[in-house]
C-alpha cells in the first residue's frame, strides 16, 4: 500500500499495508500495527478505508458486469484480503487478466506467493510514483486495445504529488481507460482527520488528506459515471445476483456505513475522455 518502504521487514515499524489489513480485518500484520489502528480507532479514517475498499469492489464488479471490463490494475493493492480484486474479475470471466502493484516487501512477498497461478494474475513491485515502470509494465501485461481499469484506493493519500502522479498517468492512458479511485477527505471532520494524519506522520507514514475541489482535479480527463464523485458508501450500484448462465457471482461489498451518515472520504468512477 505505501509507495517508499524501507529495504528490510522491520517489525517495530507499522506500514500502511499492514495496518490496512488490521482494519479489514486481516492477520498480515504486526503487534506496532496493531497498536497504531488503537491509536485511531476513534477517528473517521477507520471506516473510510474500509468503505473505501468495500467501494473498490463494487466498482470493479459494476464496470465487469455491465462494461466488459477483464483487465484491472489495482496500484498500491496493499496485502491481499478476500475477496480481492482478481476474485471479482475472475468471476466475471476466467480470464481475466490482474496486475497488482505495491513495492513494500511484505506486500511483494504474500503478492506472488499468492499469484503463482494461473497465469492471468500479475504482481510487479515498482514506487508508484515512477510513471515510466508503471506504464512499462501495463502495456507489457495488458491488451491497450481492450477494456481497462485502474484502481487507486487507499493510495493517494501516502504520495505528496499524487496529483501530479495521476496526470502522468492520465496523459499515458488509453481513451476508455476507467478509474476507480477513493480519497481521504479532512472537510467533513477535520479534527479526526488531521490528528491521525499527524498521528500517522509521527511514525513515519506521510499522509496527505485531500478537499473535494483537489480530488476533482485529479479526475480531470474522466467522464464519471453517476453519482459521481460522492462517498464511498453512498456509490451503489445493483449489479444483478447471476450471469447470463445462471451462475451465482460474487456478493457485491454492500456498504455497512449508513447512508445517512457522513464518511471522511470520496470514491469516483471515471472513464478517460480527451477532446
Amino acid at each position: 500500500m505505501t509507495t517508499r518502504p524501507p529495504n528490510l521487514i522491520d517489525p517495530y515499524q507499522p506500514t500502511p499495508a499492514r495496518l490496512h489489513s488490521v482494519f479489514l480485518g486481516g492477520k498480515d500484520h504486526y503487534e506496532t500495527d496493531k497498536a497504531l489502528a488503537e491509536a485511531l480507532s476513534s477517528s473517521t479514517i477507520r471506516p473510510a478505508l474500509t468503505e473505501s475498499r468495500r467501494f473498490t469492489r463494487r466498482a470493479v464488479e459494476y464496470l465487469a458486469d455491465h462494461h466488459g471490463v477483464s483487465q484491472v490494475v489495482e496500484l498500491g493493492c496493499g496485502l491481499p484480503h478476500a475477496p480481492n480484486i482478481h476474485d471479482i474479475a475472475e468471476q466475471h470471466n476466467s480470464t481475466a487478466r490482474t496486475l497488482y502493484v505495491d513495492c513494500d516487501t511484505v506486500v511483494a512477498a504474500h503478492g506472488r506467493a499468492m499469484l503463482h497461478e494461473p497465469p492471468t494474475r500479475f504482481f510487479t513491485d515498482i514506487d508508484i510514483t515512477d510513471t515510466d515502470a508503471i506504464m512499462g509494465d501495463i502495456t507489457t501485461v495488458m491488451d491497450m486495445t481492450a477494456p481497462l481499469a485502474v484502481c487507486v484506493s487507499g493510495t493517494a493519500e501516502l504520495i505528496s504529488d499524487a496529483p501530479a502522479v495521476l496526470a502522468a498517468l492520465a496523459d499515458r492512458f488509453p481513451v476508455g481507460t476507467w478509474l476507480v479511485l477513493t480519497h481521504i477527505t479532512d472537510e467533513f471532520y477535520p479534527h479526526h482527520i488531521q490528528t491521525a494524519a499527524e498521528t500517522l506522520s509521527g511514525v513515519g507514514i506521510p499522509y496527505h488528506p485531500r478537499g473535494r475541489d483537489e480530488i476533482t482535479a485529479m479526475l480531470a480527463g474522466y467522464q464519471l459515471l453517476a453519482p459521481g464523485l460522492i462517498a464511498p458508501h453512498r456509490w451503489t450500484p445493483a449489479p444483478s445476483d447471476s450471469d447470463d448462465n445462471g451462475v451465482p457471482r460474487l456478493s457485491v461489498s454492500t456498504p455497512r456505513h449508513r447512508a445517512a451518515w457522513e464518511l471522511s472520504a470520496y470514491a469516483a468512477v471515471g472513464q478517460l475522455h480527451r477532446p
